[in-house]
């Protein structure tokens, strides 16, 4: 059998508290549509990265309003850009008088004016003639008829020149009304997109399915979550302080904590968080440790026991857990010493173990060797031969 000397070991001060192991991050996915859930590819269980498909909404009238929506976006296009092409406009500086449109009529207003000067000159040497009796009066005549028809073209060229640039300018203030109602079109499009891909659910971040809420065939809302995910290669430990200590508690400060489960396994974080309020009922103080947990032995709900450490250390008699059995003829916790080649029971008293060591508080002195292996076949007083660990 194997023998252990009891040893004395400075360890920090501390505050003892007791917890419970909860989710670092955990929520309640929900649909951002409402519809029939056609296809659930993930269970209970399973390991999702951040953007997976967690489940699937009929989808069919949400793309048939996205087509509609394309539709009228391609129309809205269409006209635009006829609008665009009739104004001849290449860019976004917009000149009436530049257009296809607006030159013809200026040139026909040009042609006009001239011909408006020629029969003014041709009045004007009519006339000269005149006085010297060198034209008929008929010819004059004529000649003034012709510039009064000529001015009179003139005004007209005017007048639909003006009117060409209104009408210009007015159909330029119709292609802004065309380009607001593209920008229209675009938004109806892309909430149909959203739509669409509101079908379709994701998950927010990498986690595990801890439940799930919707089967398939379900009619879902986004007030009906269709699973829950948690992360667990990180988790919080929430933890109760009696409120006496209080000020003693820091954040940053360095925690270990054990589980019933891993008894010979020391968790360690250190507070993070420390609420603000002290529950009045239990006299209690909450905060809260962030643990790692990548080798996932930890689950959310386990009870815990944990240590706040001080600066202060103290001296711990500490023994191999290995040594320490329960007695179920004394009721007790034992230990086997060896006195020179004899075992000796001893009733002992424990206190918290760290790792591979408890604490011993009565029972058991620092040097003492103690029995770590073979204890089932001891009695006390019994011979024994051993090897030091």
């Amino acid at each position: 059998m194997t023998v252990a000397r009891v040893q004395v070991r400075m360890r920090p001060q501390s505050i003892l508290a007791t917890g419970n192991v909860v989710p670092w991050r955990q929520s309640a996915v929900a649909s951002a549509a409402m519809g029939k859930v056609v296809d659930i590819p993930v269970d209970v269980g399973a390991v999702v990265r951040e953007g997976q498909v967690l489940a699937r909404l009929d989808d069919r009238e949400a793309r048939q309003r996205l087509a509609q929506a394309e539709a009228a976006l391609a129309q809205a296009e269409a006209a635009e850009a006829q609008l665009r092409a009739r104004l001849g406009l290449s860019g976004e500086v917009f000149d009436p008088r530049q257009t296809p449109e607006a030159e013809a009529a200026q040139a026909a207003l040009t042609a006009a004016e001239a011909e408006a000067r020629l029969a003014g000159a041709t009045l004007e040497r009519y006339e000269r003639l005149a006085r010297h009796d060198n034209i008929t009066r008929a010819v004059l005549d004529e000649a003034r008829t012709r510039l009064e028809a000529a001015q009179a073209q003139v005004q007209a060229a005017r007048r639909r020149y003006a009117a060409t640039l209104d009408g210009l300018r007015a159909e330029y203030a119709g292609l802004r009304a065309a380009q607001a109602r593209i920008a229209e079109a675009r938004a109806a499009v892309a909430l149909a997109q959203k739509a669409v891909e509101d079908t379709t659910v994701r998950a927010p971040f990498a986690g595990y399915v801890a439940e799930r809420f919707a089967n398939v065939g379900e009619y879902v809302t986004p007030e009906k979550p269709l699973m829950e995910l948690v992360v667990l290669e990180r988790l919080k430990l929430e933890l109760q302080v009696p409120a006496g200590e209080a000020g003693r508690v820091r954040r940053g400060q360095a925690v270990e904590a054990t589980t019933d489960a891993y008894p010979d396994w020391v968790i360690r974080g250190e507070v993070t968080t420390i609420r603000p309020l002290v529950e009045a009922d239990a006299r209690r103080l909450r905060v809260e440790v962030i643990v790692s947990n990548r080798e996932q032995r930890l689950r959310p709900g386990m009870f815990v026991t944990a240590r706040l450490l001080l600066p202060e250390r103290t001296p711990w008699v500490m023994a191999p857990r290995a040594a320490v059995r329960w007695h179920p003829g004394l009721g007790a916790q034992v230990a086997y010493v060896v006195e020179g080649d004899r075992a000796r029971l001893r009733v002992v008293q424990v206190g918290e173990g760290i790792g591979e060591e408890v604490e011993i508080r009565s029972g058991l002195e620092a040097g003492e060797r103690v029995v770590v292996t073979g204890l089932e076949k001891l009695e006390d007083g019994k011979a024994v031969s051993s090897t030091d660990r």
